[in-house]
């Protein structure tokens, strides 16, 4: 949410020509802010119902880490690290004198405090099981209720792919039919977008296969292994000369740390994982001699570059531990493969990194498809703070922060970095806030979705998603 909600506070809530935006720096000059980010402003009472008076805010927003910490630290009151603007080295960037790059390196970087309130993908009880955050305690049914939990917006989220895998499954699906023979390899359209099942997927999280060979091809009565097989093979060479690099065919799962929203969300809907008990877990297993490897990454900036690295055999990215993710074994050398991830629909539209979402079940991830009940990989996110904890001026900002985020008027503002090829994605408003939604998603149509994990009684997006009983059109 950090690309939708710093453009909500620059753009709507602070006073034009008074705000300056401090972001962390990124990996080779990319993903500026994915660990931490902070704004300074003013906020005019006019914008803010009950505001006291003109307000000079410093809003600090730690994204390392993940939604789990935008929820554990609030329960058990315990500080976190905020960029320390102060004690940064901070320096204004060329093309704009209000936005600083803050070096994060440079000793006392950040400052310890308690969050006066959190962000999460999904709402605070799911983050037990494997999306317990290191270092801290499971979130139980007691504990959830210290905290004040409001429904936002239900988020699509989506499986990217490194692009060598996207176009290595465009060349098998237009060889059986599945897409058509205009398309080319690379069209990032919606009826180009090559797909996995839901199945599929889950096998691969799971990391029951160990590379990509496993998985076998019939063309014209022989049998190919997938890097084998006739077009990819040709895919994979033009990809070692196009980098100087070897080919790996291991698996490579860049996947968040525990902790994650976005870990959290494709758990629960692929491997029904904490929400039953005898599920099966995410991999944790890294073999780098035989595969698959599962590759830790702390923010969806670093998941970003793991997923480039791969692609573009570049070794930028690291573990949270510091150890490079792209790194042979035995050569020390950066390669080229195959990787897939988790991420949400408001990232690399504008295809900076090496990769590209997929379908699921041959469905894209896109607004129209979520609102028609036909893509499920979506989840109602939530804002929370610790009950009686806040007061006076900062409760009521807070408070607008949360009603305009939830506001179908919004939607577009949080959806400026979702504007995809195949079509727009990112945030429709939730049914169960009150907004009223049509039976069919257009231009003019309020972006609410019908559907609901919280359709019938409180939010939880373990639910399968319902249209919840309203006097409307509904879709069908």
């Amino acid at each position: 949410m950090d690309n939708g909600l710093r453009n909500y506070i620059t753009n709507s809530l602070c006073e034009p020509n008074t705000t300056d935006v401090y972001l962390s720096g990124g990996i080779n000059g990319k993903n500026r802010g994915m660990t931490h980010s902070a704004i300074f402003c003013t906020v005019k009472a006019s914008k803010v119902p009950n505001l006291q008076w003109d307000a000079k805010v410093l809003f600090l927003k730690r994204s390392i880490g993940g939604s789990g910490l935008g929820v554990a630290p609030l329960i058990e009151s315990r500080q976190i690290e905020a960029l320390n603007i102060f004690k940064s080295s901070c320096t204004q960037t060329n093309d704009n004198p209000n936005n600083w790059i803050c070096n994060t390196n440079e000793p006392d970087p950040f400052t310890l405090l308690i969050p006066d309130f959190g962000i999460s993908d999904v709402e605070p009880l799911l983050f037990r099981g494997p999306n317990t955050p290191a270092g801290y305690n499971p979130v139980t049914g007691a504990s959830a209720q210290l905290l004040e939990t409001r429904v936002v917006a239900a988020l699509l989220f989506g499986v990217p792919v490194t692009n060598g895998l996207y176009n290595a499954l465009q060349v098998i699906q237009k060889d059986r039919g599945e897409l058509p023979d205009t398309c080319q390899i690379g069209d990032y359209t919606e009826t180009c977008m090559p797909s996995l099942s839901r199945q599929q997927i889950a096998t691969l999280i799971s990391g029951t296969i160990q590379n990509w060979d496993e998985f076998k091809f019939e063309k014209d009565g022989q049998t190919y292994s997938f890097t084998d097989y006739p077009g990819v093979d040709l895919l994979i060479n033009e990809q070692k000369v196009a980098t100087g690099r070897e080919f790996s065919n291991f698996v490579h799962f860049c996947k968040r740390t525990s902790g994650s929203g976005t870990g959290a969300q494709q758990y629960i809907k692929y491997l029904n994982n904490p929400c039953a008990s005898g599920t099966l877990s995410p991999s944790e297993w890294d073999n780098p001699f035989d595969g698959p490897r599962a590759l830790l990454n702390s923010s969806s900036g670093s998941m970003d570059q793991c997923l480039d690295d791969f692609d573009k055999g570049t070794n930028y990215s690291r573990s949270i531990n510091g150890e490079r993710h792209n790194q042979d074994i035995f050569s020390e050398q950066p390669i080229v493969g195959w990787a897939f991830g988790q991420q949400s629909m408001e990232k690399n539209a504008n295809l900076q990194s090496g990769y590209k979402f997929i379908k699921i079940d041959g469905v894209a991830p896109t607004l129209v498809n979520a609102h028609k009940g036909t893509y499920n990989d979506w989840v109602e996110t939530s804002f929370q703070w610790r009950k009686n904890s806040l007061t006076g001026n900062k409760l009521r900002i807070i408070e607008k922060i949360v009603a305009d985020s939830m506001n179908p008027a919004y939607m577009n503002i949080y959806n400026q970095y979702s504007d995809y090829s195949f079509g727009q994605s990112g945030y429709l408003a939730s049914p169960i806030n009150g907004y009223t939604y049509s039976s069919a998603l257009g231009q003019n149509s309020p972006p609410v979705i019908p559907y609901s994990h919280g359709a019938i009684g409180v939010l939880n997006n373990c639910r399968v998603p319902v249209i919840p009983p309203a006097p409307t059109d509904k879709p069908l």
